[in-house]
């Protein structure tokens, strides 16, 4: 593992954590998504590790849409 690598990966883990503890912010969101693209694109992870990164994003984002509509569902008369 090079260092661009440890610390791309504990950029994008830390930001997955917050999401995981209840901060589903949209700007939070954004952000680890930015992360994963620039972490990407600089080489910093390989291709595995993106797509690992990205289907987790992408199951957590549902979960929070789902969420949402939940919510949305319960308030309506």
């Amino acid at each position: 593992m090079s260092r661009a690598n440890v610390i791309a990966v504990g950029m994008i883990d830390a930001r997955f954590e917050c999401i995981r503890t209840g901060d589903t912010s949209p700007q939070l969101f954004a952000e680890t998504s930015m992360a994963m693209e620039m972490a990407y694109a600089l080489g910093a992870i390989d291709d595995g590790e993106f797509f690992h990164y990205k289907e987790r994003y992408n199951r957590l984002y549902q979960t929070q849409a789902e969420a949402f509509l939940a919510d949305i569902r319960r308030s309506a008369p």
